[in-house]
């Protein structure tokens, strides 16, 4: 089931698609099983880590903004998705409510249902929404891809008449703006909410564990540029730690927020 949170007078559903799992010194190249001792919490009951294909629909007003599309119908080994039109039908909300869809990056699991084969043609799934992503990101995957790519550039014709750009800055809806966060991708981007004196950042896979905060030198399978990516999300830690704003990204356990704590000389994340 969708869990629902308030940021100020905003409503962010955070559903999930599916999930995927990975050995935890898969996923983090270079890391020890002793080095994850401290940090088993982050890990399921087999010892992988679980990472949900997280979407986040925030309603602001009248308007209606899914921040991701999930990996969409495809099972192949621990990759499972296709769940999301499912739970927004049980949030009660139809493909054609959908104002705005944001892709933080345009990664495979992330805008995997941006549009569907039908009937042999893709077909983008939100028909009422305007499709958005950095002019960096839309840039890099229009390029020619590197070796084992797992961009989705199956869907840009589908959605090339309903897409317009949106850089860092740029306001999808009152409260709800995009927040170039690059490193993972060229044109990766979070968003962050805020309403009153409530505020909240959707990070995408700009930290894909919490265990990141804690272990901050630790990139993740699918950074392209991991220095940058380290940098872009210290950069985002100092401006949020002991504020009180909320930090959700799409792999998080759970689904949840939490808040950028410091204990013992580290950072952590608290979920909520």
């Amino acid at each position: 089931m969708p869990n629902t949170f308030q940021v100020g007078d905003l409503e962010v559903i955070a559903i999930a698609d599916g999930k995927v799992t990975f050995p935890p010194t898969g996923y983090f190249a270079g890391t020890t099983a002793e080095q994850w001792e401290p940090h088993a919490r982050w890990l399921d009951h087999e010892g992988n880590l679980a990472f949900p294909f997280g979407c986040f629909l925030v309603r602001s007003g009248g308007r209606l903004v899914l921040i991701d599309t999930g990996l969409g119908p495809i099972s192949s080994g621990t990759w499972h998705g296709g769940e999301l039109l499912g739970e927004l039908a049980l949030a009660g909300v139809k493909p054609e409510h959908v104002d705005v869809v944001f892709i933080t990056h345009l990664h495979a699991d992330h805008c995997g249902s941006a549009a569907l084969s039908v009937d042999g043609q893709m077909r983008i799934t939100f028909p009422n929404a305007t499709y958005r992503w950095t002019s960096a990101e839309q840039t890099h995957w229009s390029g020619e891809l590197p070796k084992g790519s797992v961009a989705r550039r199956d869907i840009f014709a589908a959605v090339a008449p309903k897409f317009e750009a949106a850089d860092g800055g740029t306001s999808l809806a009152p409260g709800v703006d995009v927040y170039a966060m690059p490193g993972h991708t060229p044109g990766h981007a979070g968003v962050v909410l805020s309403s009153g004196d409530a505020r909240a950042f959707i990070l995408g896979d700009g930290i894909s564990c919490p265990v990141q905060l804690e272990e901050p030198e630790w990139s993740g399978l699918g950074d392209v540029d991991p220095k940058l990516a380290r940098r872009s999300q210290e950069a985002l830690m100092r401006e949020v730690e002991g504020t009180g704003a909320l930090v959700g990204t799409s792999h998080f356990p759970g689904l949840t927020f939490g808040r950028v704590m410091t204990g013992e000389g580290k950072r952590y994340w608290q979920p909520v």
